[in-house]
């Protein structure tokens, strides 16, 4: 049997018997409960009351509404037991803040957080499993989760086989920057547009910036930024084509009027990122034969980018073409079956990162239960009626509803219908700047989401706090934002 002791000072309760009738039914209160002895009206006095369930869990979870409609009941009486969203919204982030003060996995933390969300944003227990069957069964799940773990085999055969530190040493045989060598990983392998693909970049970086003796938070920093700087232009990246399509702004416009803030992304991120660490040697030494030893190295990764960009092959079945040609390549000229087969018992398995596939479900249930909760919604629509001119909220509420999904085309899908009735009509070069700014500042929000894949398998891989990696990329955020302010409002005196 569950028992619940509550004390609380409470003001006034509503002295009817249909009106407290009305506001346990309002909290789905029992019958047994509803018709208990009517109370009396009480000024300033303190209330105790034992609650007891032994039915069922639904009742546990009514009980504890009941509560908090009490804590939070006007006194003329409440006719809706539902939080505000802020209330909710505010809970669920602090139980997730909490988790990750206590270093606990990203995935388990926002599956408290999605809970506490739904709970608290008034919905019923059959609604919360929903929302948690929708997020764990989903097609996007479902293929982020087998995405992820061969992603996380695909990796480990790379990194067993000698493939990584051959990649990174025959591109510092070309380039001899490491630094270049170190941006330019991430970069290449951003190219998949996969969500949480940072997790193969991730050892590439690491293995560069060793060698640099760069930090663990800046390994990080560098490699959730050289990932992400291109999908302001990338015209293959699923958030850009939906906010194309939503929009009716072509691509290449959106290319256009981009380019100059991942070009500035791009230098600025260089300069600021690897300041104090100089490498040993610079310049380049250029052969066809290291150009090809470079091409074998990474050839797996080339080999999916052809199938998915080129073929339009389902993610999850390029990633296993290409553990496939991992697992034969670099294989020694006599016993190559017998190779194999040792390479398929102690490279797959160990390759199986289930805490990494955690981290995915967490994350879109916790989609789910916003998008079920309407929070986003109701806190974007009560921001735009409040006569807060429309460049301001061009400027933060994307970048918000971005870094709150950790989804850049959940928030493109939520903020474009919300933001386009209110752009420049008439001009197609202005409201072209504007949809293209509302982007980049969704996209910004993106990039430092602890919700985001790939910052929180970043995080997960190189052991390292939110602070110590959303730091360094607070700068580069502002110059890249600020110049698409300036490019806006140019392009809009036009």
């Amino acid at each position: 049997m569950l028992i619940f002791f509550y004390r609380a000072e409470v003001a006034e309760l509503a002295d009817a018997h249909d009106s407290k009738s009305c506001a346990l039914r309002a909290c789905g209160f029992n019958s047994h409960l509803r018709h208990q002895k009517r109370a009396p009206l009480i000024q300033r006095r303190s209330l105790s009351f034992f609650v007891f369930f032994a039915d069922s869990c639904t009742g546990y979870i009514s009980g504890i509404r009941y509560i908090i409609f009490v804590l939070t009941i006007p006194k003329e009486g409440a006719k809706d037991q539902k939080l505000p969203w802020y209330f909710s919204l505010t809970a669920s982030v602090i139980v997730i803040l909490i988790g990750i003060y206590k270093k606990l996995n990203i995935g388990l933390i926002m599956l408290f957080g999605a809970l506490t969300l739904g709970f608290l944003a008034g919905l019923s227990f059959i609604e919360l499993i929903n929302v948690f069957y929708s997020g764990l069964v989903n097609d996007i799940t479902v293929m982020l989760v087998i995405s992820i773990i061969l992603l996380g085999i695909l990796g480990n055969i790379l990194k067993d086989t000698g493939a990584l530190g051959e990649a990174v040493e025959n591109l510092h045989n070309l380039v001899a920057d490491m630094r270049l060598v170190s941006a330019s990983m991430p970069v290449l392998i951003g190219m998949l547009t996969v969500p949480g693909g940072a997790i193969l970049s991730a050892p590439l970086c690491a293995e560069a910036g060793s060698k640099l003796n760069l930090p663990p938070h800046r390994q990080a920093a560098i490699n959730i930024w050289f990932r992400h700087v291109l999908y302001f232009i990338l015209p293959i990246f699923p958030s850009l084509i939906l906010a194309s399509q939503i929009s009716g702004v072509s691509i290449s416009r959106f290319m256009l009027i981009n380019l100059p803030l991942t070009l500035i992304g791009l230098i600025s991120g260089f300069y600021l990122l690897f300041r104090g660490y100089e490498p040993i040697s610079t310049g380049f030494n250029f052969s066809w034969l290291r150009l090809w030893k470079l091409i074998r190295t990474i050839l797996p990764l080339i080999f999916i980018m052809l199938l998915v960009v080129l073929f339009e092959l389902y993610f999850p079945l390029a990633i296993a073409a290409g553990v496939i040609l991992a697992l034969i390549n670099y294989l020694p000229a006599e016993k190559c079956i017998a190779t194999v087969i040792e390479r398929l018992k102690t490279m797959i398995i160990p390759g199986i990162k289930l805490p990494v596939a955690l981290v995915i479900i967490g994350i879109m249930v916790y989609k789910e239960m916003l998008e079920e909760s309407a929070v986003l919604t109701d806190m974007t629509n009560l921001v735009l009626g409040l006569g807060i001119p429309v460049l301001f909220l061009i400027i933060f509420i994307p970048f918000l509803v971005g870094m709150l999904t950790g989804d850049n085309s959940a928030s493109i899908a939520i903020v474009f219908p919300l933001f386009i009735p209110l752009l420049p009509v008439g001009d197609t070069l202005a409201f072209s700047a504007y949809a293209a700014y509302i982007y980049s500042s969704s996209t910004a929000g993106h990039i430092i989401s602890p919700a985001h894949p790939c910052f929180a398998l970043t995080k997960e891989y190189f052991k390292e706090d939110i602070r110590g990696i959303v730091l360094p990329l607070l700068p580069l955020l502002l110059i890249v934002m600020l110049a698409g302010l300036i490019i806006t409002l140019l392009l809009e005196r036009l």
